[in-house]
């Protein structure tokens, strides 16, 4: 399997949070950065990190706009459409409108052979925070 179609893998598993995939194509000693969160480690970090995806997100699709490699590290441009579930807690907030809108980003995917060692997550932030105050309540 080429990088590309791993990273492809990566999107389409990610959208569904299917963990048996994501354990696939990742190292063992994954790392994984994602803007708000902790550092996501190993398979207990996977599945927190799918486990998380799926408790908040009701519908995903991504889209590749643009790659560009160097040796074992992919950079992809992508766009997100996602849909946050009714009654998801987002930080201190609880969903109480289902509601869609679109994220871009950058991952940067270092490669260890053929699975993926480290991925760092970078995208806007403030229109899903916007939103999430906007069709949700502060919970204690």
């Amino acid at each position: 399997m080429t990088k590309l179609e791993t990273i492809q893998k990566y999107f389409d598993s990610r959208a569904t949070s299917n963990l048996e995939t994501m354990l696939d194509i990742f190292d063992p000693n994954i790392k994984i950065y994602n803007v708000y969160f902790p550092v996501f480690e190993g398979s207990t970090g996977v599945e927190r990190y799918c486990n998380d995806f799926k408790n908040r997100i009701a519908k995903c699709t991504f889209d590749i706009i643009d790659v560009l490699e160097k040796e074992n590290i992919t950079m992809v441009e992508w766009r997100g459409k996602l849909t946050y579930r009714n009654g998801a807690v987002a930080g201190n907030t609880k969903i109480e409108e289902e509601f869609a809108f679109e994220l871009r980003g950058i991952n940067r995917f270092d490669f260890k052979g053929d699975k993926i060692e480290t991925l760092r997550i970078y995208h806007e932030t403030t229109t899903a925070t916007n939103l999430v105050k906007t069709h949700g309540k502060i919970i204690q």
